[in-house]
């Protein structure tokens, strides 16, 4: 193995992410790398030697490996913010329809307080993609004047607002329905499907956010 794909693949053991935005960042690398050896190789050195002197430019590998991961981290947050600003508006508009179906009239008239606290939970909901468009709209700003940390930082605590948001809804939805009648989310197939679907969407976000704060 030469000195550049012995690089690339000590690179590769260092990153964790997803496997496409992983293979980008070291086909980058790798075609750089090649780059720089085919510019000493240019020079009248012989290959091995353009190979170590272009891999000794580029940097140590677990310094440019920590740059990577934190690239990494950034598009990953902003495809799970992605996913949240799609699927919590689809995942209200799907309870909506589902209240459709069942017998409601059993349960008999709601108490002001659940009103109070469905109407809050409905704030939280719809607050939780809002914050993170607005979260997207505002690293996008800052990348323009300065990449790096400043974009990183902005997206993450976006992702963390939104996904608290959204976790904070639906605990207010389960928790004052369990409070009055637990049946409520269950009333007919439809509602109990997208009450579990809501409930492990809202974990996977949970489990995207955390893990990603857990390897910044």
């Amino acid at each position: 193995m030469n000195a550049i794909e012995a690089y690339i693949g000590e690179l590769d053991a260092r990153l964790r992410g997803p496997s496409s935005a992983k293979n980008d960042l070291l086909t980058e690398a790798r075609d750089g790398l090649t780059d720089a050896a085919e510019a000493y190789r240019a020079g009248g050195i012989d290959e091995a030697e353009a190979e170590r002197r272009a891999v000794a430019d580029f940097g140590p590998a677990e310094l440019i490996a920590r740059d990577y991961q934190a690239e990494l981290g950034l598009r990953r947050d902003i495809r799970v913010l992605w996913e949240l600003i799609a699927g919590v508006p689809l995942l209200i508009l799907g309870w909506d329809l589902a209240r459709g179906f069942g017998d409601w009239s059993r349960f008999g008239d709601a108490p002001s307080w659940y009103h109070r606290a469905i109407g809050a939970a409905d704030t939280l909901a719809a607050l939780s993609p809002a914050v993170a468009v607005a979260g997207l709209i505002a690293a996008r700003l800052l990348s323009r004047r300065a990449a790096g940390p400043p974009v990183a930082r902005t997206v993450s605590w976006s992702l963390a607002g939104a996904v608290g948001l959204n976790l904070l809804a639906v605990a207010t939805y389960g928790g004052a329905t369990g409070l009055l009648e637990p049946a409520r989310m269950l009333v007919s197939v439809p509602c109990a499907v997208m009450s579990g679907a809501w409930i492990l969407f809202s974990m996977r976000l949970a489990v995207a956010a955390r893990s990603r704060r857990a390897t910044a």
